[in-house]
């Protein structure tokens, strides 16, 4: 019996084995019969199935990134796919300006753009760039970062580092910029700037006109690599000084970034490439400066008190915690590029309207004459501080042309402003160059005018219509800087010469859009004569 039930059993489970063979069997056979049905529809229907991919591709990077100012209720212009609206920009970049004029006008002073597939919320509105820039700047800390993955040490320049990090750096950058370290610095631009006077001199006698914004970049250039990293250069005097060149090409704009951009994994090509800006070159001169000056540490003469010393100094008394060699060269870097850049514009735009108006020219040496007496051989930092009219010759200057006309900052935080609500994440665009020329806030804002900027007038006007060099804890840390270079050149400049227009001068004003707001080759070609 119990036999008979052991063999029962035996049975029974050699049948049940049995059967889930025959069942894996059927199962391996449907799923082929299901694979063949699979692989016989796809072919059939390829075309469809290609056809539903693209759509779904389509819509995710060609339509779904174009819909956040529809959620939100923003107007602002039509983007095309891919472009955005950026496709007119790409093709002339030289236009940007006007296209912020026209669309504040069109849509008013809060709209939605998009640069390529990045949304940015345009805000015109002074009340509410106040609260961005001041009361609400925990929530707007940083820059939007167009490219995240920045190498090392570019992702430490000072107008892209975020965080704890631009604390730090700005901490440690500040001190350099005080009233007493730009009295400092004067003997070394006034030596730069004797360079560019017998250079005018020379021109003066022969009649011969010069693309002067060529020469004041090559000035500003010698004046940030003296002043700031104590290093002798001959760039106004040898032709095509490789130092600027590198420079104007790493400030000009790239045409492979924009299509670069089109792309959704297009930021890690970039960063792929290899140095497509020649910054590298650049960089590596920088590293070429602080090996210089760290060689030299040990020397019995006290270094010089520049910025890059200032810098090292910092590393050396924090252990490198708040400051660090990647840092110092990123700054470095920093600094050679927009010290150079901006001063130079600035200058230039300066020296074409006073070529065209006269009669500013005249006021202005005017007052160089009473503020600067003749027993001296450079006007003093005090005086050239007190020339109130040359303060507003210039403050109309980056009034009509702003370097930096367009500031941005990315919204860390949810917040809402005047009653409207920005998501995180959304970064914020200022329309510097639009506010700078809306006519309710500036009455024919293409004329020329420094008496705009009188005491009485500016009393009259929005703290935040005028904005060159930004509002808040990110305003420019080398305004300062910049603003005494400006001074000091033109008062010297004027004091001896008179800047004339020729029929080579561009009327009106022919502008690029690079990294800032500057002139167009063979702008600003002017006549040095002397003064009466």
């Amino acid at each position: 019996m119990q036999t008979t039930s052991i063999l029962f059993l035996l049975r029974k489970n050699k049948i049940r084995g049995l059967n889930n063979q025959i069942r894996s069997i059927q199962f391996r056979a449907d799923m082929t019969n299901l694979l063949q049905e699979t692989v016989q529809y796809a072919c059939n229907h390829c075309i469809t199935l290609l056809v539903g991919l693209l759509i779904v591709l389509f819509y995710r990077f060609c339509v779904a990134p174009f819909t956040v100012f529809k959620k939100l209720g923003i107007s602002g212009p039509t983007p095309l796919p891919f472009f955005g609206n950026s496709i007119q920009n790409r093709l002339n970049p030289n236009i940007i300006p006007k296209c912020q004029m026209e669309w504040s006008d069109k849509y008013g002073k809060i709209f939605g753009v998009y640069v390529f597939r990045q949304p940015f919320l345009v805000i015109a509105d002074l009340d509410m760039i106040k609260e961005i820039f001041v009361k609400e700047f925990p929530k707007f800390h940083d820059r939007k970062k167009l490219m995240k993955d920045l190498k090392k040490p570019y992702d430490r320049m000072l107008t892209i580092v975020s965080g704890q990090k631009w604390k730090d750096i700005r901490s440690t950058l500040t001190p350099t910029f005080s009233a007493a370290k730009m009295k400092q610095m004067m003997p070394f631009m006034n030596e730069a700037i004797s360079i560019l006077m017998q250079k005018v001199d020379r021109i003066s006698k022969t009649g011969e006109i010069v693309d002067f914004h060529r020469w004041l970049q090559s000035l500003t250039m010698e004046v940030i690599l003296s002043t700031a990293f104590g290093v002798k250069a001959e760039t106004q005097t040898v032709e095509n000084d490789p130092i600027t060149e590198l420079a104007k090409k790493a400030m000009a704009p790239h045409p492979l970034v924009g299509l670069l951009f089109l792309l959704p994994f297009g930021e890690h090509i970039m960063n792929s490439l290899q140095d497509p800006f020649d910054f590298e070159k650049i960089l590596a001169i920088s590293a070429d400066i602080i090996a210089e000056r760290t060689a030299g540490k040990d020397s019995t003469n006290a270094p010089r008190k520049d910025l890059l010393q200032l810098m090292l100094d910092a590393k050396e008394e924090t252990g490198g915690e708040k400051i660090d060699y990647d840092d110092i060269k990123a700054q470095c870097l920093t600094f050679l590029l927009a010290g150079y850049d901006t001063s130079s514009t600035t200058l230039a735009f300066l020296c074409y309207e006073l070529a065209l108006h006269t009669d500013v020219q005249d006021k202005l040496r005017d007052e160089i004459d009473r503020m600067w007496p003749e027993d001296e051989e450079s006007p003093s930092y005090d005086s050239l501080h007190n020339m109130q009219y040359l303060e507003m010759v210039i403050n109309e200057a980056v009034r009509k042309y702003p370097p930096g006309f367009i500031l941005q900052r990315d919204c860390m935080e949810a917040c809402t402003i005047k009653g409207l609500h920005i998501p995180k994440g959304l970064p914020v665009m200022i329309p510097c160059y639009a506010i700078h020329h809306d006519p309710e806030i500036w009455p024919k804002p293409e004329k020329f005018n420094p008496e705009r900027f009188s005491e009485a007038e500016k009393a009259k006007r929005h703290p935040y219509a005028f904005m060159p060099f930004g509002f808040g804890p990110h305003k420019c840390v080398g305004m300062r800087f910049a603003l005494l270079e400006v001074k000091l050149t033109l008062v010297r400049l004027l004091k001896k010469y008179k800047l004339e227009k020729t029929e080579k001068t561009a009327v009106p004003m022919k502008f690029e859009v690079m990294f800032v707001l500057t002139c167009a080759p063979e702008t600003v070609m002017l006549k040095i004569t002397p003064r009466d």
